[in-house]
């Protein structure tokens, strides 16, 4: 499988991708898409030091073409800055969650991006289990970033 080049502009959380500010989604650059990829999802995990890990973003059905923007609202179907559908996250909500360690603690922040060859026919809110049955024999790439978040 080719994989997919996945970076963030940064690798410690600012603070307006966290609950600490806007809690904003950030851009994602994806390099390295192969020509037959019809779109992208992304599932986005926190793991904090203590606890388990919880799913933070579920979007798919996001088009192959530059970078994914930052600041996609927390809306079920959503047609700018990007198209994509939203899911519901481990929070709770329909769309992006960031980080929010407690003070003095670490979140790893895990962006895997899928790129597949089809449309998703999935209902908006679904969870990322749901999403991850959806796409299966259709990824072609995956690709990765990690990112800190310090409390």
């Amino acid at each position: 499988m080719h994989p997919l080049t996945v970076t963030l502009e940064f690798e410690d959380f600012p603070d307006t991708h966290t609950c600490s500010g806007e809690d904003v989604s950030p851009r994602i650059i994806v390099e390295g898409v192969l020509p037959n990829i019809v779109s992208l999802a992304v599932v986005a995990t926190s793991s904090p030091e203590v606890g388990p890990s919880k799913t933070s973003w579920v979007v798919w059905n996001i088009e192959p073409a530059g970078p994914i923007p930052a600041g996609i609202p927390n809306e079920e179907v959503v047609s700018s800055p990007v198209r994509c559908v939203q899911g519901r996250n481990d929070f709770g909500i329909i769309g992006y969650r960031g980080p929010c360690p407690e003070p003095g603690e670490t979140e790893a922040y895990l962006f895997r991006v899928y790129a597949l060859d089809l449309t998703l026919h999935l209902p908006p809110g679904a969870n990322w289990e749901e999403l991850v049955r959806a796409m299966e024999g259709s990824v072609n790439q995956i690709g990765e970033a990690v990112v800190l978040r310090t409390g």
